[in-house]
């Protein structure tokens, strides 16, 4: 029903949210006390079970951003539990509960659980992602294979610079924890790009031949993402050898090149 994740100064617990848009929801634990911190609430069941078998203490939700499934289940854990919301302050009037506002590098405490906030804009205006140990949260901003659209006040510009001046600069060995597991999907859109889907990596044809509906994708890093992710590649040459419509790539510049994408990926 959920999955746990051990890092050395932080524990994960990561579940499908049943009947959504492959939402994944998060529940990050001090190894050294009980408190925790729980994000984007839509799976309030399992949320619930996690809380009660760890018997954990929530001290903050945090909203990566405020799109309905991210914040549906803030007042059912905000009344019952009486901990804080925390939301970048781009979620005023977007979220109805009062919420203290976080910026980049600030820091969220919980004991001795330390989260460092990204601002991770694009996807919409009000976009942050976490970092704790090697895990990046990175909500709606990065999927595996992917990332987020644009389409509800979001800005692909905007999105570029965040993929491009931040999220590739990050380490390498970081995991990536997305707020969505569109995985099998979008390798099947990046099969559609290529000339010859031949040429496709054997990672990933391994990665949709195992795909579950019911399953999380396997967990992967930045690395797999800057090896694979087509976003992250359009800036290669190598890369634009392997698609079908290079000619409409190869003489621009890597933002239009990343909206061109973006607009490819909304149209498959």
């Amino acid at each position: 029903m959920y999955e746990k994740i051990q890092g050395s100064s932080c524990i994960v617990y990561r579940f499908l949210v049943q009947d959504s848009d492959r939402n994944i929801n998060y529940v990050l634990v001090s190894p050294s006390s009980n408190k925790c911190i729980i994000v984007d609430p839509l799976g309030k069941d399992v949320i619930e079970k996690i809380l009660k078998d760890c018997n954990l203490e929530p001290l903050y939700i945090v909203n990566t951003h405020a799109h309905p499934d991210h914040i549906k289940y803030n007042a059912y854990f905000l009344e019952k539990y009486k901990c804080k919301l925390l939301a970048h302050s781009f979620c005023k009037d977007l979220i109805e509960f009062e919420f203290d506002n976080i910026f980049e590098n600030d820091l969220i405490e919980a004991d001795d659980l330390k989260i460092k906030v990204l601002y991770t804009p694009g996807h919409c205006p009000e976009h942050i992602s976490l970092m704790v140990d090697n895990f990046l949260l990175c909500g709606d901003t990065v999927f595996n294979c992917g990332v987020g659209n644009t389409k509800f006040r979001g800005n692909v510009e905007m999105l570029y610079k965040t993929i491009f001046h931040k999220i590739k600069n990050l380490p390498e060995n970081l995991l990536v924890f997305p707020g969505h597991d569109y995985l099998y999907n979008n390798i099947l859109f990046l099969e559609s790009l290529y000339e010859d889907s031949t040429k496709i990596d054997m990672e990933l044809i391994q990665l949709k031949e195992n795909f579950n509906e019911h399953d999380l994708s396997p967990i992967r890093d930045l690395t797999f993402e800057k090896k694979h992710n087509p976003f992250f590649r359009i800036d290669q040459y190598s890369f634009l050898d392997l698609i079908k419509n290079k000619n409409l790539f190869e003489n621009e510049e890597i933002q239009f090149r990343f909206k061109l994408l973006r607009r490819f990926r909304d149209e498959w």
